[in-house]
């Protein structure tokens, strides 16, 4: 009984859970399999004969099918999408909490425990509905998430791809001693449990392809949780591809893009593609999401409606990626058209510029004329044009088809713009370390992590006078403009805070500024420079322009989330203290 209430307490959701049920169109009813219940839900349009795919989705802790189905929202999507959804029950006999057992050694093996059943579930599905064997998937919350780790090294012979939300890698713990370490501080070395996913694969190896989330606030499960579930399986998968340890497959993205919700969160997806360019994994990191399922709803429990939609994002993931390889549209090789409007020209006052794509695709663009790459800005809504600028864009579809780059340049001439450049403060600006032993420095400006699976040690203070701005000036755009001076690991982009002011007790560098309080948190994202001595400017979010202190100092924090491993992941820039490549804030105004 000890043993129950302790593993009990693993994963607990603290909000308050009611009987729910689902609202879509098709029947969702309760069924059993070796004396364990679980809810199917069936489509309206589900025909005998015509094999749909299948999900499963794992619930969390305290929840039951009912309230994991309403907070994610899979019916509803699975009625227009037209899939059938498994919800397994994990029941209190089985754990106090109601918690899938992935901590424990007899619950993290094909045929036997929990696996062995929820395995043992679809097979009666498949003889009882048609099913597309090539299309089953698995998904899951929390403890869920990390049993759907478990199903995907157990059984890749029935799931196709697996979905993670705020999980663990296989075999993190095997009792619940290592369950609490492996969740505040993350499990053993990813690249070991990689191989063992790999052995537990057994004759049935194969690449399976996985997409994961997790919250950047996530004090139930440790983000560095969601680095090591990617790199474990990158190892599992590089060696499923071809038996070798040789990387075919590697934790190095490919791909790495930023977008925001409208109206709710930041977010960072990294995407890694074998050899052949073949997306195999991706991975969402959201800014400021706690423990909780991404874009869900709040009529269930443990979701956060501001984060991306893991529900569809996952359902997409899948459809691309069927067992036999044969991925729906995998013949598309047209890349997509994007056009602005207005075209670029000469206008009298601003002009608000639509980028639209002849299908669905991603568009990037950059402000500066410089050359925008999938860590560019992505367009997400009309663009306000109110001083000169030469706009540079290009899309990317589903089936990752690219377009060249085009540009278009708009000149406005009916407002009297005055530009101000200001240069950082050499004597002011550099880098503080998490802990004083990390080191603080104002000749040396560096972003990122010290390596031994730690993701955010070094930040950079850039610090600018912006005092000579008038007080009566209507500010029109502000942009930042910084110069890489060195690159070691992982480091694609940068997440900037802004202080109206001084972020400690004076505007010197100190060991405070690491963490004190800014205006503005996470208010705007940019890329690194590709090369040594190369720049990336970004244009300020309006939303940000009034922070610019008419009186005093303006003041930004540069930091980074790198991928935790143990080597160390580090971008210099340049600061005040060198003319030719100082970082510069230029504040436009009328």
């Amino acid at each position: 009984m000890k043993r129950l209430f302790i593993a009990g307490m693993i994963f607990i959701l603290f909000l308050s859970l009611g009987a729910v049920s689902s609202s879509a169109a098709g029947s969702f009813t309760s069924k059993t399999y070796n004396g364990r219940t679980y809810k199917l839900y069936v489509p309206s349009s589900y025909q005998r004969g015509a094999a749909l795919p299948l999900v499963v989705m794992l619930h969390g802790c305290t929840q039951d099918p009912d309230q994991f189905a309403a907070g994610t929202q899979m019916n509803e999507l699975a009625e227009t999408e037209k899939f059938l959804v498994l919800y397994p029950e994990q029941p209190s006999s089985a754990n106090s909490n109601k918690c899938w057992n992935w901590f424990d050694t007899a619950h993290q093996s094909r045929g036997s425990g929990e696996p062995a059943l929820i395995a043992g579930m679809v097979n009666q599905i498949k003889s009882s509905y048609s099913i597309d064997a090539d299309q089953v998937f698995v998904g899951g919350l929390s403890a869920g998430a990390a049993m759907s780790v478990i199903m995907g090294a157990t059984y890749p012979d029935i799931f196709a791809a697996i979905s993670v939300g705020a999980g663990l890698e296989y075999k993190a713990a095997t009792n619940v001693t290592g369950a609490y370490t492996a969740m505040s501080s993350g499990g053993p070395n990813p690249i070991q449990q990689g191989d063992l996913a790999y052995s537990a694969m057994g004759d049935h190896k194969r690449v399976v392809p996985v997409i994961l989330f997790h919250g950047t606030a996530d004090y139930t499960v440790a983000p560095i949780n969601a680095h090591q579930i990617l790199s474990q399986w990158a190892q599992t998968n590089d060696r499923a591809s071809d038996g070798l340890d040789n990387n075919n497959i590697d934790d190095t993205a490919d791909q790495t893009a930023t977008g925001t919700v409208s109206g709710g969160r930041s977010y960072t997806q990294y995407i890694y593609k074998d050899t052949a360019g073949k997306t195999v994994m991706e991975k969402y990191m959201i800014e400021g999401m706690g423990h909780a399922w991404s874009g869900g709803s709040t009529s269930g429990s443990y979701t956060d409606p501001k984060g991306p939609n893991a529900t569809k994002l996952s359902w997409n993931f899948f459809k691309s990626h069927p067992k036999n390889g044969d991925a729906p549209n995998s013949g598309d090789i047209s890349p997509p058209v994007t056009a602005a409007s207005p075209a670029g020209g000469t206008y009298g006052s601003s002009v608000s510029v639509s980028l639209s794509t002849n299908e669905p695709a991603i568009t990037y663009y950059t402000l500066d004329g410089s050359i925008p790459t999938v860590n560019s800005l992505k367009y997400s809504e009309p663009i306000t044009i109110n001083s000169s600028k030469t706009v540079k864009f290009f899309s990317v579809d589903a089936a990752g088809n690219q377009e060249e780059v085009k540009t278009e340049v708009y000149q406005i001439s009916g407002t009297s713009e005055k530009p101000s450049v200001f240069s950082s403060l050499a004597a002011e600006d550099g880098f503080i370390g998490n802990l004083s032993a990390d080191g603080m420095s104002s000749s040396i400006h560096k972003i990122g992590d010290k390596g031994m699976y730690n993701t955010d040690t070094y930040r950079t203070i850039l610090s600018f006078d912006t005092s000579s701005l008038p007080d009566d000036a209507i500010i029109t755009d502000v942009s930042l403009k910084i110069y890489r001076k060195s690159s070691t690991g992982n480091i694609s982009s940068l997440k900037g805070d802004i202080k109206s002011g001084v972020f400690g007790a004076s505007s010197a560098l100190e060991q405070i500024d690491y963490q004190a309080s800014p205006s503005i948190s996470a208010g705007f994202q940019m890329s690194v420079p590709s090369l040594n001595n190369g720049y990336t400017t970004i244009q300020l979010p309006s939303s940000l322009w009034g922070y610019m202190n008419r009186t005093g100092k303006t003041q930004f924090r540069l930091s980074s989330s790198g991928p935790a491993d143990f080597l160390s992941d580090v971008v210099e820039i340049y600061g005040g203290g060198s003319p030719a490549y100082a970082p510069t804030l230029t504040v436009s105004y009328q």
